[in-house]
């Protein structure tokens, strides 16, 4: 071994030990000594300040809740601990430090403080921020590594996904692209192959002769007709998939389309455009799996403390669009390049934060158009898989052959990324609006209206969203032919 990586090693390995039987020898001489050191580090995360519940302080720790409750009791009969009810929702109960484990939580931070004061006392003060960033550096790598742990070895396996109380047979998301996109048609034939079939709710009542007058009326009367529909057809034909819909959360009617979805039947809910912590708020019916579209693990992370904190529920799952995604990205232009050359280690980081739920699967997508593109997206940590613009290139999908050709006739150099109005990026195919967009750098436009003028067929003025990979499209597929190619 090199010196000086032994040396390093050897420092690390000497530091771990010491801190702990630095720790054990503190505790056994203060008036905690009937606590172990795993049992200080629950009462450091239940925390001093107000009342948590279960699911928040499990995700503090990264253990699974099961494992949690075993150690709450011992904390409870030993009174360190105590349990409450929610004071605006009784079934909620959290868990809150008593004077006693306060206590022995701010003698334990003490010991630390004084210990590494001690400890940095002889560094200089001119290299102490240099020491601290290099302690950075290989904390950062040492998470890196342990995101890893969650890389798979073997076969590519289509596993059926546990999302909320439902099970999918097929982990295959058909993309909830909107406006005349994917509609009940294209959501239904998903469904019957055992996958999800996303309904995209932006706009979706353009067709409605009411739609000119009073756009939202027509929009929640379309989405309660086309989620009838779609669930209708698949159990006509004996589907075992499910049927949700996709809802831009940074829009002010979001929580409406959420309500009426539900009310319609809708299994899923997913959310785009935005970090949507007020969801379970709109759909507390837990037989509604809630799943929403992040770009970071640390948007997951938010998302899952906010809920467990606001409504003591676990996201049913996540999707994590990717940097090679169509349409509205949730990455700025000066991130795209490092996204995709990180692509696999977001997805590994990801899952290892999702891993610390008892079951919250990861639904990975962007530039899948083969069974090839899911494979090293699967050992990395997905669970499921979002397809778009392979979906639209299908016989099941609402666009006009037109719009579908565009697909067909389109190279790498047809595909181009502008601004969004969300300061985020958008990729699109190239045309005349996309390049006054470039030329202007004028990011003010309306995406909704910019899509529906495609819709129109207006195809030089308009956003055609499409991913990085859609020059492999070269035929129109039935959404048979396209799960036959993956599960096969």
């Amino acid at each position: 071994m090199d010196k000086n990586v032994k040396k390093i090693n050897d420092i690390l390995g000497n530091l771990f030990q010491m801190v702990l039987k630095l720790e054990e020898e503190a505790v056994k001489e203060s008036t905690s000594a009937d606590l172990s050191i795993t049992e200080i580090h629950t009462l450091v995360a239940v925390g001093t300040g107000r009342a948590r519940t279960m699911t928040h302080v499990a995700n503090l720790l990264g253990i699974r809740v099961s494992t949690l409750t075993a150690a709450i009791n011992k904390l409870v009969k030993k009174g360190y601990v105590k349990r409450r009810r929610d004071d605006e929702d009784r079934r909620i109960v959290k868990i809150q430090l008593t004077e006693k484990g306060a206590s022995a939580v701010m003698a334990h931070e003490d010991f630390h403080e004084a210990m590494v004061s001690e400890a940095i006392a002889p560094v200089p003060e001119a290299e102490l921020s240099r020491f601290i960033s290099s302690l950075d550096n290989i904390n950062q790598f040492l998470l890196m590594r342990s995101s890893m742990g969650y890389r798979r070895s073997g076969a590519f396996t289509l596993r059926p996904l546990k999302l909320g109380v439902h099970t999918l047979p097929v982990p295959i998301v058909s993309a909830g692209m909107s406006i005349g996109i994917a509609g009940s048609e294209l959501a239904s034939a998903v469904a019957i192959e055992g996958g999800l079939g996303l309904i995209g709710t932006s706009a979706i009542g353009y067709r409605m002769e009411e739609y000119g007058s009073n756009p939202q009326a027509a929009n929640l009367k379309a989405i309660e007709q086309e989620v009838r529909a779609a669930l209708a057809a698949v159990q006509k034909a004996g589907g075992k998939g499910l049927i949700g819909v996709s809802i831009m959360w940074n829009k002010p009617w979001a929580h409406q389309y959420a309500e009426t979805a539900v009310k319609a039947g809708a299994q899923v809910i997913v959310t785009s455009a935005g970090i949507p912590t007020d969801l379970p708020k709109y759909c507390s019916n837990k037989k509604v799996a809630l799943i929403p579209t992040i770009s970071s693990k640390r948007a997951a992370s938010a998302i899952i403390r906010s809920w467990a904190k606001k409504y003591n529920r676990e996201p049913d799952g996540f999707i994590f669009q990717g940097p090679l995604a169509a349409g509205l990205l949730g990455f700025k232009e000066t991130q795209i390049e490092k996204a995709e050359q990180e692509w696999l280690k977001l997805i590994a980081d990801i899952k290892a934060e999702l891993s610390k739920l008892e079951n919250c699967p990861l639904i990975a997508g962007g530039g899948i158009i083969e069974k090839a593109d899911a494979e090293p997206l699967y050992r990395y940590g997905a669970d499921g898989f979002l397809l778009g613009t392979r979906f639209v290139a299908t016989e099941e999908c609402g666009a006009s052959d037109s719009y579908k050709k565009l697909y067909l006739n389109c190279t790498a150099n047809d595909v181009t990324m502008i601004k969004s109005p969300m300061k985020t990026s958008v990729r699109a195919m190239r045309n005349a609006f996309t390049q006054r967009i470039t030329d202007t750098d004028n990011d003010s436009y309306d995406i909704i209206e910019a899509v529906l003028r495609g819709a129109g067929g207006d195809y030089e003025n308009s956003l055609v969203f499409c991913n990085a990979n859609v020059e492999r499209i070269r035929k129109i597929d039935s959404v048979k032919d396209v799960f036959r190619e993956f599960t096969t």
